[in-house]
């Protein structure tokens, strides 16, 4: 088949997602009606990076005469690719769901699973990534629509964040208005219904300190502050 010159710049391959960036690319292949083998072969080669070139140096010394493309597909999938157990054990170490709405979290379940999402353990790691409260709603869902369940999941986790934002905003006012002023220690009267100041009325004749008007008898600090 004659190959098609056409112009076209794939991103740089992402060795983290291998599988995602082959359905980009042959997305692009198909839009653009490139179906020659060879082509698609040097377009692949054009995107890969010194480094990621540099572990397949065999590989692109020595292509082989025909299926270039699906044979160097293979061995970038084998090389950057997850294996089942390593799909496996990322979905069991997924973190929990914190920002990202319900929905978002399944993208990235599905990406990992390759398809396997069609058993029960697949939809229970699902609920045990959701809140307790919107888990509770999501338990007798019929979970056959995965796209219907997150649907769901995403409306009740906005209201609930919707309601979170409000109980914000409306009580912290009402916290501000009933913080109990401190109110600082009465000072002590200047004189006593007696005549005598503070420290006469405390300390008698061993007061050191006296604050007029004062009638202690015998006063000798009276004038002393």
């Amino acid at each position: 088949m004659t190959e098609n010159a056409v112009a076209l710049k794939l991103p740089a391959f992402w060795t983290s997602q291998p599988e995602i960036w082959f359905t980009q690319a042959e997305a692009q292949f198909h839009i653009r009606n490139i179906t020659a083998d060879t082509t698609k072969y040097f377009y692949v080669v054009a995107s890969l990076d010194q480094e990621t070139a540099g572990q397949l140096l065999d590989v692109l010394r020595a292509p082989p005469e025909q299926d270039k493309y699906q044979h160097l597909k293979r061995q970038l999938l084998q090389k950057f690719g997850l294996n089942r157990r390593n799909r496996a054990a990322k979905l069991l170490d997924m973190p929990c769901l914190g920002d990202r709405k319900p929905s978002e979290l399944l993208a990235d379940m599905r990406s990992l699973s390759d398809g396997h999402t069609s058993c029960m353990l697949f939809e229970e790691l699902f609920l045990r990534h959701m809140p307790t409260d919107i888990r509770m709603q999501l338990a007798e869902q019929d979970f056959s629509d995965l796209d219907a369940v997150a649907e769901r999941a995403d409306a009740l986790w906005q209201v609930k964040a919707a309601d979170a934002r409000g109980i914000s905003s409306e009580t912290m006012p009402v916290l501000a208005h009933t913080v109990k002023k401190v109110t600082p220690p009465a000072r002590p009267p200047t004189v006593t219904s007696e005549g005598l100041c503070f420290y006469h009325t405390k300390f008698g004749d061993k007061a050191k300190k006296c604050r007029a008007p004062c009638t202690f008898p015998g006063n000798v600090v009276a004038g002393r502050q």
